[in-house]
This record gives C-alpha cells, sequence and structure tokens, in this order.
C-alpha cells in the first residue's frame, strides 16, 4: 500500500466534497439566495441521470457502439449528455422553480447541479479508497470473492501516477464551472423568450464531454484536462456576458 497515494486521494476527497460545500456557504452569504435552489439544482442532476443512464445504455444497444469508431462513441455520449443535462435544467426552470430568472439564480442551480456531481463523486471515491485498503491488506484476497479483471482494476489503483487524484480535483472544479455558465445559458430561453440557448447549451456540454471521452483515450489525461482547462476558462466568458445580459430582480 502507498501511503503517497493514500494521502492524495484523501486530499482528492475533501477537495471534492469540500469544494461545492464552500461554494454553496459563500454564495448564501453574499447573495442571500434561498437554499432551495441550490437544492433544485441537485435534484436536477440526479433525476437526468435516472433517464440518462438507462438512455446510454439503450444508445450502446441500438447503435452496437462497441464496436463503432471511438469518434463515433464519443459523440453518441456527449451528445446524450448534452441533452439529458441541459433538457433537465430547462424543465425545472420552465415548469418548476419559474422564478429562475437572474444570472444569481441561475448561477445558485448550476452550482447545486454540477456542486452535487462532485459530491457524489468524492463519497464514491472515499468508498473506493477504503475497498482497495480493505483488498490490499487482506491476507486471503482469495476469499474476498472478487469479479474477473478486479486484481487489474486494483494494481492499477496502486499503481496510479501521484498527480491523478489532483487531476480529478480540476476536472471536477472545470465540470463545475461548465455547470454554472450552462445554467446561465439556459435561463436565457426564459428572459430572451427564445429556445436558441437551450440549443447552444447542449452543444457546448456534448462537445465537451465528447472530447473528454475521445480525448482519455487517443492523447491521455493530462493532455484532455489542459485542453478542458481552457474549456473552463472559456466558460468563465461565458458567465461574463451571460451576467450583462441576464435581467430580473434578485432574490
Amino acid at each position: 500500500m502507498s501511503t503517497s497515494i493514500v494521502v492524495l486521494v484523501v486530499i482528492e476527497i475533501i477537495l471534492m466534497i469540500g469544494i461545492p460545500v464552500a461554494a454553496v456557504l459563500v454564495t448564501r452569504r453574499k447573495w442571500g439566495l434561498p437554499l432551495s435552489i441550490v437544492l433544485a439544482g441537485a435534484i436536477t442532476f440526479v433525476a437526468s441521470q435516472i433517464l440518462h443512464v438507462p438512455a446510454n445504455n439503450l444508445l450502446a444497444r441500438a447503435f452496437d457502439l462497441e464496436t463503432q469508431p471511438l469518434i463515433v462513441q464519443a459523440l453518441v455520449l456527449g451528445l446524450s449528455a448534452g441533452v439529458f443535462e441541459e433538457a433537465a435544467r430547462y424543465v425545472v426552470m420552465r415548469f418548476w422553480q419559474k422564478d429562475i430568472r437572474s444570472w444569481r439564480q441561475a448561477f445558485s442551480l448550476g452550482l447545486g447541479h454540477g456542486g452535487v456531481e462532485a459530491l457524489l463523486i468524492g463519497l464514491t471515491m472515499a468508498l473506493t479508497l477504503a475497498n482497495m485498503i480493505v483488498i490490499i491488506n487482506a491476507e486471503d484476497v482469495a476469499a474476498l470473492g472478487l469479479p474477473e479483471g478486479a486484481a487489474e482494476q486494483v494494481a492499477a489503483f496502486w499503481e496510479m501516477p501521484l498527480y491523478t487524484p489532483l487531476l480529478a480535483v480540476l476536472e471536477r472544479v472545470i465540470a463545475m464551472t461548465l455547470h454554472l455558465a450552462l445554467s446561465t445559458v439556459v435561463a436565457l430561453c426564459f428572459t430572451k423568450r427564445t429556445i436558441w440557448p437551450l440549443f447552444a447549451a447542449i452543444l457546448w456540454h456534448a462537445f465537451a464531454d465528447a472530447l473528454a471521452v475521445y480525448g482519455v483515450q487517443t492523447w491521455g489525461t493530462v493532455a484532455v484536462e489542459g485542453i478542458l482547462l481552457v474549456l473552463g476558462l472559456l466558460s468563465v466568458a461565458i458567465l461574463l456576458l451571460t451576467k450583462r445580459q441576464l435581467t430580473g430582480a434578485e432574490q
């Protein structure tokens, strides 16, 4: 067992959970918006995944994705993510959270959406670390009844580069920035009374996800994170642009 890996993964877990929680606390204190908006964003993400995951399974069978070129797989999965998550955001603003029309409100909804995703990944990583520690310290690994291929996964975990946990945190921060930006873009549908921002949000989300799926298996993790960082900076620019466009009374 590598002590360095354990320490870095623990730091990863703390940051995955701590960053969204801290962001919620800071924005609530600064803007005074109700926590219900953030919770609505979290529910939006969970609901979108309840539909998104089985839809991906159907798409995989319908297109026989495993036999398709990687670029096709990336495009299909990316577009699926974009459609389900951005459509979910639109439906929530259209039929449930009808008062979300200002930039701060849309930002808070996106914070709940991206924040709960980071939090759930952090909790999953905590469970993974606990399992890996139990497995590596087991006197009789065979008695644990691990599935086929688990030994390779365990070895890969303990042999991962030391920068991997920190790259995972960077990826979550970038993803959260993307969710913040796209939430404000979708809000434009209601302040501008037009549907085109929804399609723009779907395409931007699809592009980012497809790039990640394709890039990890083609260019490597470090290169992909560098490209995603650029997308994150562009998402910050989108936030600044939508701040000028969105109007309405702040709650």
